[in-house]
């Protein structure tokens, strides 16, 4: 068995189930990763959340085990991005379970770096399932999220028409969603915007 650590909308177990099969996620946060807003291809017109090397560093997110098959499938998800090793050492539980003792834990790194801006925005509609799969954690998990991601600028409101391919089906959490932001990044929440059609 294998495992891969998700750090932005694998963190949600819909937005997983829609790629292939897994085993159930638990929360952990890894040292020595940054993660940005900063992976942009020319497939979306936006910017992703990407991971990064950095020592000392913290980043919260799930891990949770595939076989080979499986594997392979998120690998063909994840566009834009190469599958590195993760230490297990450097993974700390942010539950009651224990992490596994043997197997393999990847992440995805993106191949480029970007930054958000007007014409590749932050997506309120795929901020939207990492935050609901936060959610999913607690609100504690959620805010971590927020104060353990860099660049957070140019945030456009899509919910009306998601540019995000995989987008919520359900939607009961927006209303925690919005307060967690206003509260965490108020100026990001004063100066978002609504996605326009171009």
């Amino acid at each position: 068995m294998q495992y891969i650590f998700g750090y932005g909308s694998l963190i949600c177990s819909d937005s997983r189930n829609r790629t292939g099969i897994s085993g159930m996620a638990h929360p952990v946060e890894v040292s020595g990763i940054a993660r940005r807003w900063s992976l942009q291809t020319p497939e979306w017109p936006a910017t992703a959340v990407s991971a990064h090397s950095v020592p000392g560093a913290l980043c919260n997110g799930v891990y949770f085990a595939v076989d080979q098959a499986n594997l392979e499938l998120f690998d063909q998800r994840e566009m834009g991005y190469d599958r590195v090793e993760v230490e297990w050492r450097n993974v700390a539980a942010l539950s009651d379970h224990a992490l596994p003792t043997q197997g393999a834990l990847w992440t995805y790194v993106g191949r480029n770096t970007g930054k958000p801006s007007q014409d590749k925005p932050i997506m309120q509609s795929y901020l939207d399932v990492i935050m609901d799969g936060c959610l999913s954690y607690g609100e504690d998990f959620a805010r971590r999220f927020t104060q353990q991601t860099e660049l957070w600028q140019h945030l456009i409101d899509d919910r009306h028409n998601p540019q995000y391919p995989r987008p919520l089906k359900d939607h009961k959490h927006l209303p925690n969603i919005d307060q967690i932001l206003q509260s965490q990044l108020p100026d990001l929440w004063r100066t978002r915007t609504s996605h326009r059609h171009k």
